[in-house]
């Protein structure tokens, strides 16, 4: 059996992954990036795919209007030290450091890209848009 007894996922986000680089070439760019994740910072060991915080749809579409050059990936490693270690140094892709913080999905104590609301699931929310980061009336993804 592979699984070691009390070990510890832990879900981190990587902030302004540069799209330039990475959105266009299908699965294959965020695989390399992932690659790089694990040979250029040690002890880093990735076991799932990393994957768009957002729609890789939307994301391509706002990157070709030019609204955003960079957006959000997560990912999961395997150990506490490990993230910690991630969360304190940042991680290093293609020779450039990125800023790593944990990620918390949608839950009672998380907020909704929509209205900003606490706890509340997408399909639930009959607010209309206001961003949580310039309170505008637009998502707050919108930035992302």
């Amino acid at each position: 059996m592979d699984v070691d007894e009390n070990e510890t996922w832990c879900r981190l986000k990587i902030n302004a992954v540069p799209l330039l680089r990475v959105i266009g070439q299908g699965t294959e760019g965020l695989q390399e990036m992932q690659e790089e994740f694990e040979t250029e910072n040690e002890g880093v060991a990735i076991p799932t795919q990393v994957r768009w915080l957002a729609n890789p749809r939307t994301i391509r579409k706002m990157r070709q209007k030019g609204v955003i050059t960079s957006s959000l990936v997560v990912f999961v490693v395997k150990g506490s030290k490990v993230t910690h270690n991630l969360i304190n140094k940042g991680n290093k892709a293609a020779g450039v450091w990125h800023r790593v913080e944990a990620f918390t999905s949608a839950g009672p104590d998380s907020r909704y890209d929509c209205c900003c609301g606490w706890g509340e699931i997408e399909n639930n929310c009959s607010n209309k848009p206001k961003c949580g980061c310039c309170l505008g009336t637009h998502r707050i993804s919108d930035h992302m």
